[in-house]
């Protein structure tokens, strides 16, 4: 509890105040927000409500006249489309609406957020997808009754599944039941129409189908079931209403039916029974089906729209209250502010310019019999009281300030008295440190300073003798480096000189061996571009003597051809002389024959001219041979001749090949000797160029330390030893 009491007294009145006004303000607001927050979101519900009727009345539609259509669609394609074409167009045109709000009914759906019913309009809206194939389909007869009836029913339970799953997320206490009645009443007419349709099939084949039959036994205690749930699930005030509503002519009609059909069990004969009947029967009980469930959808919407507007009351109430309750607790705020925190807050200015020692303030005028008013009358009686004692301060302040000011009159003589003696030590120095900047390092301070200056007199003094000693011990080390520094570049410069004449010969005699060196090359390159001249006019000789061998065995094959041709030219005149014998022969022995033989003695005549022309021409070939021969055996003796003399040449080229090989092979190993000497000679003459090129640093440095040392010299001599003016000067004009 201290602890929580020093924290508190910590804080100012004005934000305890605060904190207490603000701590049930707060709370109310929140409380406000609270029970806003809760109305708003039950008004909310109830608006959404309303919604989820609309919807579950879209979908009820939308099941209706899908059942409507399922039967036409049967009817259709089981009648081979004779019958139900115009009833189908009709049930479909009916039904548009409904399925064009659907869309709205999906969206509404993923809205709730529900899994489960996320997962119902998924699965709904993919088989909503081949509703147009399917009446396409039916339209062109392409599918079987079965087959459609199957895919209606599986849409229509769907729908139902999904109403249900719709009134369990969005109902709402005292409507939840009605919902799921409404559900139930759904499932009741469907199972009504699934009824119809399989009596209406069994009535027009005349027999059950073994098949269907105990389906069609189950549906009439289906239907009791389903909607003894849906009267339990109606209140109380309204079963007994809805519950005569279903007791109609054409619901005992159906009932009567039904029971003809059932008597003879499987085997019963249904010829009797007349489907019109049963049709138009089935089908006014299905449509007062369709009123209940319109009613009791009414009823809901009736239901969340009172709830709906019960908490848009209760909230307009709940706001009304809470603005009403906020606004008094801001209006009393307001008053305790002006009331209690702006006396206070002037109180603690007061207060404050008293506590910074202004008592020149305003004083508090307060009439108020509270505590408030009775703390302004003592801060008024504690201003007066604070004048009355300022005055007396100030009085005793002056006195102190006068003494002070003749204490601080004495200090300042002192103070004056001592920096004439710093002035005094200080002006000593300042004429010590300019005797020394101008190099007189030998100057003294012979006045004395006072007792507690005098040894940094004495400092000054010794620090000058010193320098003396050392500058002296500089000189003699400066002028012992000039001289050594003279004979050093003397010595280099005399170096440099000889190393460049040597390097200047050395460069004369390498560029004279590289010439050399360079016609040598030349010349073996030329000896050995000889030596291959020589080796292709040898080997061209051999191919000469070569072709010259072969032209004397051409010339001799010629010889011999003509020869040969001689002897061939004497057997064709031979020939030509025989034929010429036997044509003579037969001429005589056409004359003997007489004028039978006149046309062969003109053959014979004809072959004997032939035979002397061949003869002739036999004769001038082989002359021409003959001085062909003697051409030919003079060509042979020439080609004879110029193939030695050939050879000769070839032999006299082999010796020229040997000699230039010879040349080539001396001329290569005095270049590869030149080559040597010229690199040898090549690294002597950039040994010299190094050493010239240090030689000549050398020089330089040696220049740079005599000129640095004359410099040195010279700043020395700017000092201005006690006892050595004479030697200077002696220095100087020497």
């Amino acid at each position: 509890m201290l602890g929580i009491e020093m924290r508190l007294t910590d804080v100012s009145v004005t934000w305890r105040l605060a904190l207490a006004l603000a701590i049930p303000l707060v709370a109310l607001a929140g409380l406000a927000y609270v029970e806003i927050n809760t109305t708003f979101t039950a008004y909310q519900h109830a608006r959404h409500l309303n919604i989820v009727s609309a919807d579950l009345g879209v979908i009820g539609d939308f099941v209706h006249a899908l059942q409507a259509e399922r039967a036409e669609a049967v009817g259709l394609l089981a009648s081979k489309g004779r019958e139900h074409g115009a009833e189908l167009e009709a049930a479909r045109t009916a039904g548009a609406p409904a399925l064009d709000k659907m869309d709205q009914v999906l969206a509404d759906m993923k809205a709730e957020g529900d899994p489960t019913l996320m997962r119902h309009e998924q699965e709904l809206e993919a088989v909503l997808a081949k509703l147009p194939q399917i009446r396409a389909s039916t339209d062109n007869l392409a599918l079987e009754p079965t087959e459609v009836f199957v895919y209606y029913t599986d849409l229509v339970h769907r729908l139902m599944n999904v109403s249900r799953e719709f009134s369990l997320a969005a109902g709402a206490r005292g409507v939840v039941g009605k919902m799921m009645a409404y559900s139930l009443l759904m499932n009741a007419k469907e199972v009504a129409g699934q009824e119809r349709n399989l009596g209406h099939a069994f009535i027009s084949e005349g027999k059950f189908d073994e098949a269907h039959y105990l389906d069609f036994v189950g549906m009439f205690g289906s239907q009791k079931s389903l909607i003894d749930q849906y009267l339990e699930l109606l209140p109380d005030e309204d079963r007994e209403h809805y519950r005569e509503s279903l007791h109609t002519p054409d619901a005992d009609a159906v009932e009567d039916i039904r029971s003809k059909m059932m008597v003879g069990g499987l085997s019963a004969d249904l010829s009797a029974i007349d489907s019109g009947e049963w049709l138009e029967r089935s089908a006014r009980r299905i449509e007062r089906l369709k009123e209940l469930e319109n009613e009791t959808l009414a009823t809901i919407v009736v239901d969340a729209q009172g709830m709906a507007d019960e908490e848009y009351h209760h909230l307009l109430r709940v706001a009304g209250i809470t603005s009403t309750v906020l606004t008094f607790a801001c209006f009393f705020a307001v008053s305790l502010s002006l009331t209690v925190v702006r006396p206070l807050r002037r109180l603690t200015k007061t207060m404050n310019d008293l506590a910074a020692g202004n008592v020149e303030v305003d004083l508090i005028r307060s009439e108020s019999k509270d505590e408030i008013g009775q703390m302004g009358r003592a801060v008024t009686e504690y201003i007066a009281l604070a004048k009355a004692r300022m005055v007396k301060e100030r009085e005793e302040q002056e006195a102190a300030e006068r003494i002070k000011r003749a204490a601080e009159l004495e200090a300042e003589r002192e103070r004056a008295e001592r920096a004439a003696e710093i002035a005094f030590a200080v002006e000593q120095l300042a004429s010590g440190l300019d005797a020394l900047s101008s190099g007189e390092i030998g100057y003294r301070l012979s006045n004395p300073f006072a007792p507690s200056l005098d040894p940094l007199r004495m400092s000054f003094n010794s620090s000058m003798e010193r320098l003396c000693g050392v500058m002296a011990t500089i000189r003699e080390s400066t002028g012992q480096l000039h001289g050594g520094s003279q004979e050093l570049q003397l010595a280099a410069d005399d170096l440099a000189r000889r190393t460049e004449r040597q390097a200047a010969a050395l460069e004369e005699a390498a560029a004279s061996i590289t010439q050399i060196t360079t016609t040598m090359t030349s010349s073996a390159q030329r000896a050995e571009e000889a030596g291959l001249l020589v080796r292709e006019a040898s080997v061209t000789a051999q191919k000469s003597g070569a072709v010259v061998s072969d032209t004397v065995k051409a010339m001799q094959h010629i010889e011999q051809s003509s020869g040969q041709i001689s002897q061939i030219i004497s057997v064709i005149d031979e020939i030509a002389f025989q034929t010429n014998l036997l044509a003579l022969n037969a001429g005589v022995e056409a004359a003997r024959a007489g004028e039978a033989g006149k046309g062969f003695a003109v053959v014979a005549q004809e072959v004997r001219e032939l035979a002397q022309r061949s003869a002739n021409a036999a004769r001038e070939i082989k002359a021409l041979i003959n001085r062909s021969a003697q051409e030919v055996e003079a060509g042979v003796r020439l080609v004879n001749e110029t193939g030695d003399t050939l050879k000769g040449i070839e032999d006299h080229v082999m010796k020229i090949n040997e000699r230039v090989t010879a040349i080539v092979s001396a001329a290569k190993e005095q270049s590869a000797a030149l080559n040597e000497i010229s690199q040898a000679v090549s690294q002597m003459d950039q040994v010299t160029q190094q050493n010239a090129a240090m030689v000549e640093e050398a020089s330089a440095a040696t220049s740079s330390v005599a000129t640095e040392a004359d410099r040195l010299n010279g700043q020395i001599a700017m000092f201005k030893l006690p006892g050595n003016e004479n030697r200077q000067r002696g220095r100087e004009a020497a």
